[in-house]
């Protein structure tokens, strides 16, 4: 009976033990969900156009700023203004410039009425990351002519230089506009 006894007392002791360890092993650590806290920092954070959050804060796409990545880089240049060039050599005509944004590409903008350049057609130009200037990739929308260059928005004026390049003649022009928005 005293045998009896010890093996279930020792069968008790190693039942009990093996338990223990494993609970213990089950036992989840504390979650850690950045470097200091134990806070989630992007619960309640909401992210437009595709944006991540991170620590808190909105990872935006190519193409968007703000603190909700809900900005189009193209908004600051979008507009109607008055332009005025040196592509003529007999004067500085004034006429219409309309630019704006791509529906496809938050980055991207169209430029329609170039003058004398590109009357009535569409280029169109991508923003750089900077977000301050622009360039026109080499691009055959303005009939005989390619055209190329780069532009940048100072308050409520952009520049713009333009290459133009005739596949006919084999000439080339080059010419400035300066595009004074219309409030």
């Amino acid at each position: 009976m005293k045998h009896i006894k010890i093996a279930i007392l020792t069968s008790c002791i190693v039942l009990f033990s093996f338990m223990s360890i494993i609970f213990n092993s089950c036992k989840k650590d504390d979650i850690k969900y950045n470097d200091t806290t134990l806070i989630r920092p992007c619960d309640g954070v909401i992210c437009f156009n595709g944006a991540s959050c991170s620590d808190g804060v909105c990872v935006c796409p190519k193409g968007f700023e703000g603190d909700k990545c809900q900005i189009k880089w193209s908004d600051k240049f979008t507009g109607s203004y008055n332009a005025t060039d040196d592509c003529n050599i007999g004067g500085n005509p004034t006429y219409s410039v309309n630019i704006t944004t791509h529906p496809d590409f938050a980055y991207k903008m169209k430029l329609y009425n170039l003058g004398i350049i590109c009357p009535a057609k569409i280029i169109e130009a991508e923003v750089n990351p900077e977000k301050t200037s622009f360039f026109i990739p080499l691009q055959n929308t303005c009939g005989n002519n390619y055209i190329n260059g780069y532009g940048n928005i100072n308050g409520e004026f952009i520049n713009i230089y333009i290459t133009s390049r005739d596949t006919i003649t084999h000439t080339g022009k080059q010419c400035s506009i300066i595009l004074a928005k219309n409030l």
